[in-house]
């Protein structure tokens, strides 16, 4: 079980519940149909769905809290907004602050500052990465904007994945799906995200390992793909992977499992790459 995904509210006007959120978190929904739209916030899922039979609002059992900044400030937005202070804003101790609303359609929505909780984006914390790295080069007979497709598109991926999720922004998603065919969360690289990139220079995500290794699938490492010009119709491809921890590599044996599966994955990729041009 790598993590919290999914908090769905059930609503008895989706449209209006689509719009409140839409505002309220500041971007569409990633996922909009009839019976489900859904949000992307920071990397989980706030869904809504019709309210329907015993599926229908209400303020009972668990409260989801939301990261907020500012929960004064959040509140006071909501609540222009039409929802209603549930719990007004309170400290409740170690510099955390809490408090809860009731959305416009009869949800408890809680916000929550806390200082003390910053999940780690990648697996090696400051002063615990390895300096081993797995990195393979491959010169490939393409310029450098081709290349460059094949990495940061959907269509392009093909080489290697019939299927993959790419969205060409930080933190946007960068996903390629091997097993497609599997259950949600087992079809390879779910979950991973763009770090950063320089169009047709560099490109760097998070990555995890396959579903094989439970252990590590969910402590994300780090891809930098690097492009250079190689002649007049050609490219350096240089693909590294890094943040591997040291203590990990020294304490679990799946984490030294887990830097030989990619020697070898990466490897092949960087074949199959050459080798379709």
């Amino acid at each position: 079980m790598p993590g919290l995904r999914t908090l769905i509210f059930d609503v008895a006007d989706l449209a209006a519940a689509r719009a409140f959120y839409t505002e309220v978190l500041g971007a569409p929904p990633y996922f909009d149909q009839p019976f489900y739209v859904g949000f992307d916030v920071g990397g989980y899922e706030l869904g809504l769905r019709p309210a329907e039979g015993a599926l229908q609002p209400g303020a009972g059992g668990a409260t989801a809290y939301l990261a907020a900044d500012d929960v004064d400030a959040t509140v006071a937005r909501l609540v222009a907004k039409g929802a209603a202070v549930r719990e007004a804003p309170q400290d409740v101790g170690g510099g955390i602050r809490v408090a809860s609303v009731l959305d416009p359609f009869g949800n408890v929505l809680g916000l929550i500052a806390n200082p003390q909780f910053a999940p780690p984006l990648v697996a090696a914390r400051a002063g615990d990465l390895s300096e081993r790295a797995v990195r393979h080069q491959r010169t490939v007979a393409l310029p450098r904007a081709d290349v460059w497709r094949r990495f940061t598109t959907a269509e392009g991926l093909r080489f290697i994945v019939d299927e993959a999720k790419v969205e060409l922004r930080p933190g946007g998603h960068y996903e390629w799906y091997f097993m497609i065919e599997n259950p949600p969360g087992t079809r390879g690289g779910e979950g991973c995200r763009i770090l950063s990139f320089l169009p047709e220079r560099m490109l760097t995500f998070t990555w995890n390992a396959p579903p094989e290794l439970a252990r590590t699938r969910s402590q994300y490492t780090w891809v930098v793909i690097e492009l250079a010009d190689a002649g007049p119709a050609a490219t350096a491809v240089t693909l590294t992977h890094l943040g591997w921890p040291a203590s990990g590599l020294q304490d679990d044996p799946q984490w030294e499992e887990t830097f030989r599966y990619f020697d070898r994955a990466w490897g092949k990729v960087m074949d199959r790459l050459a080798a379709t041009v």
